[in-house]
């Protein structure tokens, strides 16, 4: 199975695979192996167990927009008949509601690891050399097989004067305010930007959302984006795309002044930076170890995820790719089988990713421009949400179904979903892709009424309309 033993010095302790980070990705590579192996296991996490997303990334982003989304419930409750005199959030209750529902999935930190046989280290671990790992306590171990599982982190853009300044990341927005705050600007339109938008918005904060690209999700095709967009300015977001942001500077009341290009000035009482994010390798001697990264920073892998250096994995974040914890998984599980001896090569075609705000935003596979970019002969079709019943029943109008295929084969090659349960829905598509089933088929299949789904069912009519043209 893999490369063989490590040379071990005396004294020294040694494992068959050291995983370094405790995030869903490296936890999940430690335990598939624990549990289909009887290799030697450690891992090494130096914050929490459970890592960025079930601390300060998905789960209680999540949480606190479930609680954003009630609060929206209540102040529109009127429209569907029921009296709610008035709407308070208590951020504090909110954000122990978030400490219990991450407790509830990772509260019993390194008992679950240690009952599989997994070797725990609730410290730093740095990559010293081709089989050398040191703890921050000066413990060094040797390991025949490594994997750098050590996520990603937020990147600052190089805007004039905004480095050093207090601004928040989705960790501070999360965890620090005690209170809501009047006003907050958010720079950068991505996932986590607009989610932060729409939550402050919907606690009581006055939000300005700027994008530098042309619109909000600029990785998502533009007539989902135009939904989402349209939704956040109807709820009071102030949305300002294609917006260049010359400098950033503290007001004399302490708060934030974004200087816009040819757009003036945006004030506000607390700034978020939401821009991208960088794998994270800080403290690694990677070169020691012979792992190569390529000119953007991300490590050079190959089709089963191992380094320049053939003992050596990367996963998760850290690959620099697809900053996906579903994707996170699935690498684990490709790393997990190459070093048991089952190589098989990673295959992105079908990812579903989702932007949870409200309407949440889904997709998979290519959008219509990103098809016609690689040359193929594309057809596409449309249903909008505000056509269907259900959506009518909901009073929530906002939302499309976007369906891209190719014209000489009709294979599906994309989704696209605005709606209420977009990230529900788009796993009809999900599925239809996973298998190369044609858009006739789902367009033939019976959908219930009355339901969101049907809106997959009428775009997919349309596109098969399309294709017999």
């Amino acid at each position: 199975m893999g490369s063989g033993p490590a040379v071990v010095s005396q004294g020294v302790e040694r494992f068959d695979v050291f995983v370094i980070g405790g995030g869903g990705t490296g936890s999940e590579v430690a335990f598939q192996l624990a549990r289909r192996s009887d290799l030697r296991v450690a891992i090494a996490e130096r914050d929490r167990l459970g890592g960025e997303c079930n601390h300060h990334g998905c789960v209680p982003t999540k949480a606190m927009l479930r609680s954003a989304r009630i609060a929206a419930l209540a102040r529109d409750a009127g429209r569907f008949g029921v009296r709610v005199p008035r709407v308070e959030v208590d951020l504090a209750a909110v954000r122990e509601r978030v400490r219990r529902v991450i407790d509830a999935q990772s509260g019993e930190g390194a008992a679950p690891f240690e009952r599989m046989g997994v070797r725990v280290f609730l410290q730093e671990a740095r990559l010293l050399g081709a089989h050398r790992v040191e703890l921050a306590d000066g413990t060094q171990v040797e390991a025949a097989r490594i994997v750098l599982a050590t996520g990603a982190e937020p990147t600052i853009p190089p805007v004039p004067g905004l480095r050093g300044l207090p601004a928040w990341t989705n960790r501070e927005a999360i965890w620090e305010p005690d209170r809501v705050p009047g006003s907050l600007a958010v720079l950068g339109a991505g996932a986590i930007g607009a989610e932060f938008a729409q939550l402050y918005a919907r606690f009581g904060a006055r939000v300005t959302l700027v994008e530098l690209l042309p619109q909000v999700l600029p990785t998502e095709d533009p007539e989902a984006a135009a939904e989402l967009a349209r939704a956040l300015e109807d709820e009071g977001v102030r949305v300002e795309v294609g917006a260049r942001t010359e400098r950033v500077d503290r007001g004399d009341d302490g708060g934030f002044v974004l200087s816009l290009e040819g757009r003036g000035e945006v004030r506000a009482e607390r700034l978020l930076v939401a821009t991208g994010r960088r794998p994270v390798f800080d403290g690694h001697d990677l070169a020691a170890a012979g792992v190569e990264l390529d000119a953007a920073g991300r490590p050079v892998l190959t089709d089963t995820l191992r380094t320049t250096a053939p003992h050596v994995w990367v996963a998760g974040d850290a690959t620099g790719e697809l900053l996906f914890t579903h994707v996170g998984s699935y690498e684990a599980e490709l790393v997990v089988d190459d070093i048991l001896g089952e190589p098989r090569p990673r295959d992105y075609r079908v990812v579903p990713r989702v932007t949870f705000t409200d309407p949440e935003v889904a997709s998979v596979g290519l959008t219509e421009a990103e098809a016609r970019a690689a040359g193929r002969e594309v057809a596409a079709a449309t249903a909008r949400i505000q056509e269907n019943e259900r959506a009518h029943i909901d009073g929530r109008p906002y939302g499309l179904v976007k369906l891209v295929a190719d014209r000489t084969t009709g294979e599906l090659l994309g989704g696209h979903v605005v709606a209420e349960e977009a990230g529900a829905m788009i796993h009809e598509v999900v599925a239809a892709m996973a298998g190369r089933v044609p858009a006739r088929a789902l367009a033939e299949a019976i959908h219930a009424y009355p339901t969101l789904s049907e809106s997959v069912r009428w775009a997919a009519i349309q596109l098969a309309e399309v294709l017999d043209a």
